[in-house]
Protein backbone atom coordinates (compact mmCIF):
# COMPACT_ATOMS: atom_id res chain seq x y z
CA UNK A 1 0.00 0.00 0.00
CA UNK A 2 1.15 3.25 -0.96
CA UNK A 3 -1.32 6.23 -1.32
CA UNK A 4 -0.42 9.85 -1.13
CA UNK A 5 -3.74 12.35 -0.38
CA UNK A 6 -4.67 15.58 0.93
CA UNK A 7 -6.57 16.44 4.05
CA UNK A 8 -7.46 19.88 4.50
CA UNK A 9 -4.80 22.38 4.65
CA UNK A 10 -2.60 18.59 4.76
CA UNK A 11 -0.66 15.89 2.94
CA UNK A 12 -0.74 12.70 3.81
CA UNK A 13 1.18 9.13 2.87
CA UNK A 14 0.88 5.83 3.76
CA UNK A 15 3.99 3.73 2.48
CA UNK A 16 4.29 0.35 2.99
CA UNK A 17 7.92 -0.40 4.47
CA UNK A 18 9.22 -3.46 5.34
CA UNK A 19 5.52 -4.82 6.08
CA UNK A 20 4.92 -2.41 8.49
CA UNK A 21 2.75 0.88 7.27
CA UNK A 22 5.12 4.26 7.66
CA UNK A 23 2.35 7.25 7.83
CA UNK A 24 3.74 10.89 6.98
CA UNK A 25 2.10 14.39 7.46
CA UNK A 26 3.41 17.87 5.80
CA UNK A 27 1.36 20.82 6.03
CA UNK A 28 0.41 23.32 2.90
CA UNK A 29 3.92 25.12 3.25
CA UNK A 30 5.70 21.55 2.68
CA UNK A 31 6.64 21.49 6.76
CA UNK A 32 7.13 17.73 7.51
CA UNK A 33 5.16 17.47 10.99
CA UNK A 34 5.30 13.55 11.53
CA UNK A 35 7.04 10.78 10.23
CA UNK A 36 6.31 7.39 11.90
CA UNK A 37 5.60 3.58 11.63
CA UNK A 38 2.46 2.73 12.30
CA UNK A 39 2.12 -0.82 14.87
CA UNK A 40 -0.59 -3.44 14.16
CA UNK A 41 -2.68 -1.67 16.87
CA UNK A 42 -2.41 2.23 17.31
CA UNK A 43 -2.77 3.21 20.74
CA UNK A 44 -4.63 6.35 21.40
CA UNK A 45 -1.29 8.21 21.82
CA UNK A 46 -0.65 8.18 17.94
CA UNK A 47 -4.02 8.98 17.32
CA UNK A 48 -3.63 12.03 19.67
CA UNK A 49 -0.50 13.05 18.42
CA UNK A 50 -1.92 13.09 14.65
CA UNK A 51 -4.83 15.46 15.51
CA UNK A 52 -2.89 17.63 17.58
CA UNK A 53 -0.03 18.45 15.01
CA UNK A 54 -2.99 18.41 12.58
CA UNK A 55 -6.66 18.36 12.95
CA UNK A 56 -9.55 16.00 13.51
CA UNK A 57 -10.36 15.47 9.65
CA UNK A 58 -6.76 13.93 9.15
CA UNK A 59 -7.24 11.27 11.62
CA UNK A 60 -10.72 10.78 10.42
CA UNK A 61 -9.16 10.55 7.06
CA UNK A 62 -6.13 8.44 7.71
CA UNK A 63 -8.36 5.94 9.27
CA UNK A 64 -10.63 5.49 6.62
CA UNK A 65 -7.39 4.50 4.23
CA UNK A 66 -6.06 2.26 6.62
CA UNK A 67 -9.04 0.34 7.75
CA UNK A 68 -11.25 0.68 4.29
Amino acid sequence: MNIMFDSGDYFVRIKNKGGHLKITIWNNSGDKLLSDFLGPDPAAQFWTTVESLTDAQVVEDLKGRIHP
